[in-house]
């Protein structure tokens, strides 16, 4: 093989590295969520002899196994002074989904404060930029609000103004029939949410993972067809990336005669089912005095390449596997 082949799939490796960054995207399927946990004083009371805040770890780290992959931040609340409202902070930047992450920050918390659940919910549907895009609160709260706002008006206001925004609230050890109850089964009601009661460590696992399968999914890749004669190019491809949940596939190489031309390399495309596309590297390139045909087999994404004469890439006919960067 030689050295620019090499280089090559170097550089599309480093080009595939974007999109994961950028899968908050505002045209992303998915959306975007964000964990917002009650790390109050109360969280310290204990059911069946341990501290809510370790059965709400236990909870959040199953939840975490469950997660469909797509973008996760964490805010908590109540962790770092008593008796401040503006004790809220974002512990986790929405983005790429990272379990180790959020589970260390969980385990570092330690509940002593108040239960400014508006302002957090407020605040946490911002980062999520909820006037702009899709954006998803779940709201883990053992207690009422205790700061002089109301969740239930809050969540009217943030369904009004945002896109598609929704508020799932889990009631974790909230008494039936109490103002804690009502506030948060309307924030989620006005949202579109769902509102889950968990009386114990099953009960909130148990709410915990219903909400991890109704998350956002990591949204899936943007693609387009493409022309089945494009002289000039060659296709990239990053067999790491599959499309529509499918398994990858792989170029295989064929080294052609002198005489063999680029209509010889589409025709074998075409007469392979497996092949998607292919493209045609002329005599002399990279050093090689034989020209070679790149059969592109199974479902991954790809990018066009400008190489310039002699070179043609193409895409069978109702094939989608070029990359839309505009998306």
């Amino acid at each position: 093989m030689s050295l620019r082949p090499a280089l090559s799939l170097l550089a599309l490796s480093l080009a595939f590295a974007l999109p994961a960054a950028q899968a908050g995207d505002p045209a992303a399927d998915g959306g975007q969520a964000l964990l917002v946990l009650d790390a109050s004083g109360s969280m310290w009371g204990q059911i069946g002899g341990q501290p809510k805040i370790t059965i709400a770890r236990e909870a959040i780290d199953a939840m975490l196994a469950g997660w469909p992959g797509g973008d996760l931040g964490l805010m908590a609340y109540g962790h770092r002074r008593k008796g401040d409202c503006a004790d809220i902070e974002l512990l986790q930047p929405v983005g790429a989904f990272d379990a180790d992450a959020v589970r260390r920050r969980v385990g570092a918390l330690q509940p002593r404060g108040m239960t400014p659940i508006t302002a957090a919910v407020r605040q946490a549907a911002e980062h999520l930029k909820f006037t702009e895009q899709k954006a998803t609160v779940i709201l883990v709260s053992d207690g009422e609000e205790t700061c002089s706002a109301d969740p239930c008006a809050l969540g009217e206001e943030l369904e009004a103004l945002g896109v598609d925004f929704t508020a799932h609230v889990v009631g974790f050890d909230i008494e039936e029939g109490s103002r804690a109850q009502a506030q948060l089964q309307c924030l989620a009601a006005n949202t579109g949410g769902r509102y889950l009661a968990a009386r114990d460590a099953g009960e909130l696992g148990d709410a915990l993972g219903d909400l991890a399968e109704a998350a956002p999914a990591a949204p899936s890749l943007a693609v387009k067809s493409a022309d089945a004669w494009i002289p000039g190019f060659v296709l990239e491809a990053d067999t790491s990336e599959t499309l529509d949940g499918e398994a990858g596939g792989a170029t295989t190489v064929h080294e052609f005669s002198v005489d063999q031309d680029a209509k010889a390399c589409q025709a074998m495309c075409e007469a392979d089912a497996g092949c998607q596309a292919w493209h045609y590297e002329p005599t002399g390139s990279y050093f090689v005095e034989f020209p070679r045909c790149h059969l592109k087999d199974g479902v991954f994404s790809m990018r066009l390449r400008e190489e310039g004469e002699g070179f043609v890439a193409g895409v069978k006919p109702g094939v989608k596997l070029i990359r839309d960067d505009a998306h």
